[in-house]
């Protein structure tokens, strides 16, 4: 926990340097698995955001980047309010969001990979550790427990006013990709969940979300199927951020309360100027002329 230990000064030299400005836009938070330890710590977060900053829906989200009238939430001076998102399309979430987010009134944004739902227990095993944990833990050292949600609960989801996005196809990284591969992985993941949702998917999250796993290529292919397109990268989208080029912060649950709201308030964005701009290049090179 030493990488955390100067939160608490950090976040009051933020908001010392904060009185001078008043933050707009809003912010994405990104999440994945939530596993019954990490639970109680979720609630604890959502109560605290949607007191201090107020939630944003996706459909709220949506209508501030295209400048559509809609309330927003009230939150505290200079607190932007927050969409919530979650990438994989693990089974906890199904959780998440009938025991924390609904009883709220929250709607959040939950990414999946149309083709991992179908395949059989132990090759989905085996995915989920190549695919989305990136060769880091291998099946057979993952929780027992640990699972990707069925067409049913995604369908509920959907049915609960929840927004499904499409995060691929398999979870592969696209810089990796190209041709048709990357086509299917994603152009067709949208097709896909709207064939088996009877939703329109206008939301894309590429897998990994980092600056590395993103490029003009991918983003091409992006711009063909899909309005808003999230990304991993740290900030506050704001008057002018690219919808192809949503900005994200990941939170870790495990951390110390200060250090979660040093994220929720932009304390660290500064790191993430040059990744910023190089998102925006990406988004600018790839889109097609209008």
């Amino acid at each position: 926990m030493d990488r955390y230990r100067h939160a608490g000064l950090w976040l009051s030299l933020h908001r010392l340097m904060r009185r001078i400005r008043h933050a707009s836009g809003f912010r994405i938070l990104m999440l994945h698995d939530v596993p019954d330890h990490q639970m109680e710590a979720l609630a604890g977060l959502v109560d605290y955001v949607a007191h201090e900053h107020g939630v944003l829906s996706p459909d709220d989200a949506a209508a501030w980047m295209y400048g559509q009238p809609f309330t927003p939430p009230a939150g505290k001076l200079g607190r932007p309010p927050v969409l919530f998102s979650f990438d994989d399309g693990f089974a906890s979430n199904v959780r998440v969001a009938h025991e924390i987010l609904e009883p709220a009134g929250i709607r959040a944004l939950f990414f999946v990979c149309p083709g991992l739902i179908e395949l059989e227990p132990a090759a989905q095993r085996e995915a989920i550790a190549e695919n989305i944990f990136d060769g880091r833990v291998s099946a057979a050292d993952m929780d027992a427990e640990l699972r990707l949600m069925t067409w049913d609960e995604v369908a509920a989801l959907s049915a609960a006013g929840h927004v499904i996005g499409a995060h691929s196809m398999t979870h592969r990284r696209l810089t990796t990709l190209s041709g048709d591969d990357l086509r299917t992985e994603i152009f067709d993941s949208g097709v896909k969940l709207e064939g088996r949702l009877d939703v329109p998917v206008g939301w894309f999250a590429y897998p990994f979300g980092d600056i590395g796993s993103i490029d003009k290529h991918a983003m091409s292919v992006i711009a063909q199927r899909y309005p808003f397109c999230r990304s991993g990268v740290r900030g506050a989208n704001r008057m002018g951020t690219l919808p192809l080029g949503l900005l994200a912060d990941h939170i870790d649950l495990d951390a110390p309360m200060a250090y979660q709201r040093l994220v929720l308030e932009g304390g660290l964005d500064l790191r993430y100027i040059a990744k910023r701009w190089r998102l925006n290049s990406a988004v600018m090179t790839g889109r097609p002329p209008s």
